[in-house]
């Protein structure tokens, strides 16, 4: 049995203090002592609450009661210290002792001193002793080391239940700290999940502002089909001889009309090259967009964890280059668009018009039909021209039907060309979006892998402490079931 006289709870050097609450952890009992002069001072009540998370029994002495008038006060200094110390222990039984230990070793020393009396009998018959109930707080400590006693199995109790105690409060302590690293693991693993999903949002921004470059794209070439249908319209009339003439009587096949060197020239040609250079730079815009999104992603991952970073991860090149392989479809459709072509063929469908329309005629009948369209006639001169201008009323009621499938056709072409570039930018944005994603994700899964793999072992741990727990209480069920036999 080991008796340590602490420093006491108000002392000016931390250190002693700090070698009391050292001692607290690995006591049986404490007995605490309290000065009747100053009973229970705030940092007492401070060291009480301390002791109590090592869930310590403790016996209050209240030393100098002899300095109280009389039992009233004696009584109220009691009910005093009892009714502040029940809520700080968590019992309704709180043991006191009053005392005067100048009286009792007073008491000691003069009943040790009596050569006529008995020791135990002087004792007895010494009123300072009755006085400060000495002897009631021997006793109960007499009894506490006598294990054949209720009170000294109290005792093997307590000091069974001492390192239950430490390692209940070490596994308290424990527990607190896995659970907040847990919530904290959590937390990291919620936000790089959170980090990734989010790309999601960027790319439905990006589809939001490729649909602004697409009508920009449409756009263009609506405005280019409006361009050589509005030629068409002004050029291929019935009283265009110079075309008429040009197609049926000089039969010029290799020499290409104005009409189609300016389709080429003032309306095709810039119209591709406005729209490849519009391409061009809807194909960077996905490219820079991407790779700045993604390098802003990168620095989110090492800001957040920088430890991580610095001793676990240097992207490979490829993930990077996933930001850049773009097949730039709709750059290509551009570019496989021939301006040159078109004017060919816009050349060639003017000519079978005209053709279709009064290659047939011949000379005279050709001459008649126009001049029916053109000129002023009387009723007589129709019908002077009638037997040889015949089949030109037929030809000029079919012209202007073979002049509307001319500009269908036109329509049809740059409609076709808009829906199909149209179709590559959505490819390319497609291309990017998913370049984009895999790429977060790549540089994304160390961090959320290296969380989930934190989070499981702090979970393992947190099992592993429970079932140490659970030991813990049925060794102190065993131990409250600990009888004297």
């Amino acid at each position: 049995m080991n008796i340590v006289d602490t420093p006491g709870t108000n002392v000016i050097l931390q250190r002693q203090q700090r070698l009391t609450e050292e001692f607290v952890p690995r006591s049986d009992l404490l007995l605490f002592v309290i000065s009747a002069d100053r009973p229970l001072t705030e940092s007492e009540v401070d060291f009480l609450r301390y002791t109590q998370q090592w869930k310590k029994k403790v016996v209050f002495v209240l030393n100098k009661s002899d300095l109280y008038q009389n039992t009233s006060e004696l009584e109220e200094a009691i009910s005093f210290i009892k009714e502040n110390t029940r809520n700080l222990l968590s019992t309704e039984n709180v043991i006191l002792y009053p005392v005067s230990a100048r009286s009792a070793l007073e008491a000691k020393l003069s009943a040790a001193s009596d050569t006529k009396l008995d020791y135990d009998e002087s004792l007895v018959s010494e009123s300072h002793w009755k006085i400060s109930s000495f002897y009631e707080l021997e006793r109960f400590l007499y009894s506490f080391l006598d294990g054949s006693t209720e009170t000294g199995l109290e005792r093997m109790k307590l000091k069974l239940e001492t390192p239950i105690a430490i390692a209940d409060r070490i596994l308290s302590t424990c527990e607190t700290l896995m659970k907040q690293k847990c919530q904290y693991a959590k937390q990291d693993l919620t936000t790089v999940t959170e980090l990734i999903d989010s790309v999601k949002e960027l790319t439905m921004k990006m589809e939001k502002e490729s649909i602004t470059w697409r009508r920009k794209t449409s756009l263009l070439i609506e405005t280019t089909k409006s361009r050589v249908q509005e030629l068409i319209e002004s050029t291929l009339q019935i009283s265009n001889i110079d075309l008429a003439t040009a197609y049926i009587f000089k039969g010029e096949k290799s020499a290409m009309t104005p009409a189609a060197i300016r389709v080429e020239n003032d309306i095709i040609g810039p119209g591709v090259l406005d729209a490849k250079k519009q391409l061009e730079e809807y194909a960077l815009w996905l490219k820079s967009n991407s790779s700045r999104e993604g390098k802003l992603y990168q620095e989110s991952f090492e800001k957040r964890w920088p430890s991580f970073v610095n001793s676990n991860t240097q992207m490979h090149l490829e993930t990077y280059e996933l930001l850049e392989k773009v097949d730039d479809a709709s750059l290509k459709v551009i570019e496989n668009f021939s301006a040159g072509a078109a004017s060919k063929l816009f050349e060639q469908e003017i000519r079978e018009l005209y053709l279709g329309t009064f290659g047939g005629l011949g000379a005279a009948g050709l001459s008649a039909s126009l001049l029916t369209s053109v000129l002023p006639t009387t009723l007589e001169d129709l019908l002077a021209l009638g037997l040889c201008s015949a089949g030109g009323f037929i030809a000029i009621s079919n012209f202007p039907s073979r002049k509307q499938g001319l500009m269908d056709k036109v329509s049809s072409i740059a409609d076709g060309l808009a829906r199909e570039i149209e179709e590559a930018m959505q490819k390319d944005l497609l291309e990017t979006v998913v370049n984009l994603e895999n790429f977060v994700k790549t540089i994304g899964k160390p961090y959320k892998d290296a969380s989930q793999q934190r989070l499981d072992k702090l979970l393992d741990v947190q099992n592993e402490l429970s079932d140490i727990k659970e030991k813990l209480r049925t060794l102190q069920v065993e131990i409250q079931n600990l009888h004297v036999s």
